[in-house]
């Protein structure tokens, strides 16, 4: 089918009746999701062993799922051990599971729903239910199974999802570049921290995200919080992972406030190493 007469609602009405059934039956013992109210701050400097210029970012113009299940497909390829598969971010709905996935809408939650059960992962626990998400918590799922983007459904692969709720409609000064309210740009860092601190208590080191928090719905200011993260995770978590990849497509990107660049580019540009290693030139 091509891709541009794919409608939501019936592949999410196709993964419900065929798919999600049988990534239940070829993996019947996933384990359940976690659910994180709060975790503790790393250390300020990481490994004082490891320098900020060993972690390397990447900014692709790629499906974020794609992109974290063909790196780990590369970690792995001619491996004799097992390598440890790659987290995906989510920007989750903290009150349901996949949000609105059943229906139109295309935020990036829904669509990784609709080529996973990451929906019913979000809901498969041990003990009381998570949700609502907590302001600052997040869930992080070790094992969802799922496909290629825009594919019929052949092959299920397994990858971590942390899902954290983005701050959404923050007032914004006239500009559209910065927080009017110190508290909103505060929650923002902080829900950025969380994410970073599921990965680490889980031991990942290696991380592939969208633009959390960017696009329709959200409304954060993207070259801000492209600096956020670059602050972040060069500063606060310097030395806590050796990759991070921001997979970005340019194609499907169609938001950035008052701004005439890509998000794609916005990111690009923020990370360039010219940004990251100061010299005495700059």
């Amino acid at each position: 089918m091509p891709e541009n007469t794919w409608k939501p609602g019936e592949i999410a009405s196709e993964a419900k009746k065929i798919y999600l059934p049988r990534i239940e039956s070829e993996y019947p013992h996933l384990p359940p999701s976690i659910l994180y109210k709060d975790l503790p701050k790393l250390p300020a400097a990481g490994d004082s062993q490891c320098p900020k210029s060993k972690l390397l970012v990447a900014v692709i113009d790629k499906d974020p799922v794609d992109a974290a299940l063909k790196w780990h497909e590369e970690n792995a390829e001619g491996s004799k051990i097992a390598v440890k598969a790659i987290p995906v971010v989510s920007m989750a709905n903290e009150g349901r599971p996949g949000g609105d996935w059943e229906f139109a809408r295309k935020a990036q939650e829904e669509e990784i729903c609709r080529r996973s059960n990451l929906a019913r992962a979000l809901t498969s626990t041990s003990k009381d239910s998570h949700y609502l998400i907590p302001s600052t918590g997040g869930i992080y799922s070790p094992s969802v199974g799922a496909t290629q983007q825009h594919t019929v459904w052949e092959k299920f692969k397994c990858l971590p999802i942390i899902s954290v709720v983005p701050v959404r409609r923050p007032k914004l000064n006239e500009a559209g570049t910065e927080y009017v309210f110190d508290e909103e740009k505060e929650l923002m860092r902080e829900k950025m921290r969380m994410v970073l601190r599921i990965a680490a208590h889980q031991q990942h080191k290696e991380i592939c995200m969208g633009p959390f928090g960017i696009g329709p719905g959200m409304l954060n200011p993207a070259p801000l919080v492209a600096t956020m993260w670059r602050e972040i995770l060069f500063e606060e978590f310097h030395g806590v992972f050796s990759s991070v990849v921001f997979a970005i497509e340019s194609a499907t990107d169609s938001y950035l406030r008052k701004e005439a660049s890509t998000v794609f580019n916005v990111f690009k540009e923020e990370f360039d190493p010219s940004n990251i290693v100061r010299t005495q030139h700059r």
